[in-house]
């Protein structure tokens, strides 16, 4: 076992592997990748030395270089899920644009604008393949992915819609 708490992209990488049944590396690496969470989008220099700390630590086994979660290791998932939640998992956490917006003043009001378009523009592509993973999710029948990308369709949501009350707020200043 570690001799410290796991991270949650640890926690995350057993889910993954939990989800998969045994699989290669390549999967883990894959699935972090195309997360529409920037923070998980680690590449293969991070994932596989994070998927040997976790077998040395007794979590995972690998057998004909396919991954399995072990007793031990589907204990930390549980305890990870289970309640009661850390005032961590349940706070406002880093968001690069609510930090960024912070400081908007230091932009002209043209650039203001094309910040809150440019950033809008993006959100609404992101929102389009969290729809897609989340009907994808839908049709294979997986409900808890399918509702856990629900999360991340309604937050998108709720981003373009604050981006365009932002938009608002600049447009309508006469400063």
């Amino acid at each position: 076992m570690l001799d410290r708490a796991l991270s949650t992209l640890e926690l995350t990488a057993l889910g993954i592997i939990y989800k998969r049944g045994p699989c290669l590396a390549h999967a883990v690496v894959t699935a972090f990748s195309s997360s529409q969470t920037s923070a998980y989008r680690s590449g293969a220099g991070s994932i596989y030395p994070l998927l040997r700390r976790l077998t040395d630590a007794g979590l995972l086994t690998c057998e004909n270089k396919k991954y399995s979660v072990t007793e031990e290791g589907l204990a930390a998932l549980r305890g990870w899920v289970l309640p009661p939640l850390s005032d961590s998992a349940a706070a406002t956490t880093l968001d690069s644009l609510r930090s960024r917006t912070y400081f908007l003043k230091l932009l002209s009001r043209d650039e203001q604008i094309a910040f809150c378009n440019d950033a809008i523009a993006r959100l609404t592509l992101t929102l389009d393949s969290c729809v897609k993973d989340m009907n994808g999710y839908a049709q294979a029948g997986d409900r808890f992915s399918e509702l856990a990308m629900l999360g991340a369709v309604r937050e998108t949501e709720s981003r373009i819609n604050w981006l365009n009350e932002v938009l608002a707020a600049i447009t309508s200043d006469q400063n």
